[in-house]
């Protein structure tokens, strides 16, 4: 092997890996670290935990690599394609060759690269980037709706807490009646269907407070499912203040209208995939487009050869044609896809003023039933006072009713607040806006609120 073989076969090895470099990149992994529960959890705390860690957001955020991936792989079209080929041969030269040498052997190093495809590869790319606009818009869909559930599910904890402390007091209620009823029937002062009355609404009690409590167990279950955290249920949970639920419900809807029109993240991921499935229609038409590519070859030899080439380099134009109806389907089912794009967008489009209309017509019915509940709230703690004392004054009273009373208005109280704070959630939600607790006191237009 001679020197000037050997010296430009480092230097083919040396370029080659140099070429191969510019190919590889190192992804990021992504960390994510678990907060342990603070002894009593808020619902700011619970909100904050929602992360791509979980299993419905990584889906999303698959989708999102995806379409990232895709646009790597049309980045190709035209990135710089390298490669070594090698041959080992041994020959018998006919006695009029110069060079009578039997070693045959080849080193070569094959660069070539797509210069233009006159707008192929540049109506892909464009695609393949609304694509990825289109994955990470839904992905603050995503993001807003785990939000909602952990909101939904943490609610859905207190609210089983709060039926369940009302059961207990029931069943002490119910359990003292039917003890009292039976000392009463042994002194024949009330019959026996009385005391069996006394008694069935004593199981009933029972049961309702065994269902309670199985449902303090689900709903923690849920909520420890949407924090990401199945196999640690939360314990204790505050109940929050909800300023949120202070904020005024504008007279017209038309405002949020157009918000919802301009900022919904799933309708930004339909406008995304429209005008995506638009550039892959293009691309289609051009998919018969002439290629021009530049080629470069260095090679280096055992032995010399008249038709051996140390290098060669040149430009190359590869035009297409459309004989064989590829450009024709792949236009017919580019516009199919468009179509489609553009009815989902459209009845996306109608379904979200929809949502708007409805999510404002609840609240303002919620604002009224506030106000109900409200009264009745207070009606029931007035009546229960009164019942206390008239039952400490030993007079016959109803006064274990008027506290199963008292907690069913305010059970019914936090049921009124917690579907005006998801609903509050699910409006910011559909003006493209970050599902919060409602703390910040800001309504979904921008203005300041006034507790």
């Amino acid at each position: 092997m001679s020197l000037l073989w050997k010296r430009n076969f480092y230097f083919l090895i040396l370029a080659c890996g140099m070429f191969s470099s510019l190919a590889l990149s190192d992804g990021d992994a992504l960390l994510t670290k678990t907060d342990p529960w603070p002894e009593t959890l808020t619902l700011e705390f619970a909100l904050n935990q929602a992360s791509v860690d979980h299993p419905e957001l990584q889906v999303v955020m698959a989708s999102i690599e995806k379409a990232k991936a895709e646009k790597l792989l049309v980045d190709t079209h035209t990135s710089i394609e390298s490669n070594i080929s090698a041959r080992l041969r041994w020959i018998d030269p006919p006695d009029i060759a110069f060079d009578q040498s039997q070693d045959d052997h080849r080193l070569s190093l094959f660069v070539k690269k797509r210069l233009y495809d006159f707008g192929y590869t540049k109506a892909l790319k464009e695609a393949a980037e609304a694509g990825i606009v289109g994955r990470e818009n839904y992905y603050q869909y995503a993001l807003n709706q785990h939000r909602i559930t952990i909101m939904a599910t943490y609610f859905d904890v207190l609210l089983a807490d709060f039926a369940n402390g009302r059961n207990e007091e029931d069943v002490k209620i119910t359990f003292l009646y039917a003890d009292r009823a039976e000392n009463r029937n042994e002194l024949g002062m009330v019959s026996d269907i009385d005391v069996l009355e006394a008694q069935s609404n004593y199981q009933v009690s029972r049961t309702r407070l065994h269902r309670s409590r199985a449902l303090q167990r689900t709903t923690r279950a849920n909520l420890a499912n949407a924090l990401n955290r199945p196999e640690d249920l939360p314990s204790d949970l505050s109940v929050p203040d909800l300023l949120g639920n202070n904020r005024d419900v504008p007279e017209s809807v038309d405002a949020w209208l157009d918000l919802s029109e301009k900022q919904n993240p799933l309708l930004r991921t339909l406008q995304a995939k429209m005008i995506s499935m638009q550039k892959r229609l293009a691309s289609a038409r051009d998919i018969a487009n002439p290629v021009l590519t530049s080629e470069v070859e260095l090679s280096t030899y055992t032995r010399e050869a008249g038709s051996y080439d140390n290098w060669r380099a040149g430009v190359s134009l590869n035009v297409p044609l459309p004989t064989s109806g590829k450009t024709k389907a792949a236009v017919a089912d580019g516009r199919a896809r468009l179509l489609k794009a553009k009815a989902e967008l459209e009845q996306q489009r109608r379904q979200t003023r929809q949502d708007v209309l409805e999510s404002w017509s609840d609240l303002k019915t919620l604002k009224i039933e506030g106000d109900r509940v409200e009264a009745a709230m207070d009606f029931r703690d007035l009546y229960l006072d009164r019942s206390r004392a008239l039952y400490q004054l030993e007079v016959k009273t109803d006064f274990g009713d008027a506290m199963i009373r008292s907690h069913e208005a305010h059970l019914d109280q936090m049921s009124n607040k917690f579907k005006l704070a998801l609903t509050w959630a699910r409006i910011e939600a559909l003006l493209g806006q970050t599902v919060s607790s409602g703390e910040n006191l800001r309504s979904p237009v921008g203005q300041e609120v006034t507790p």
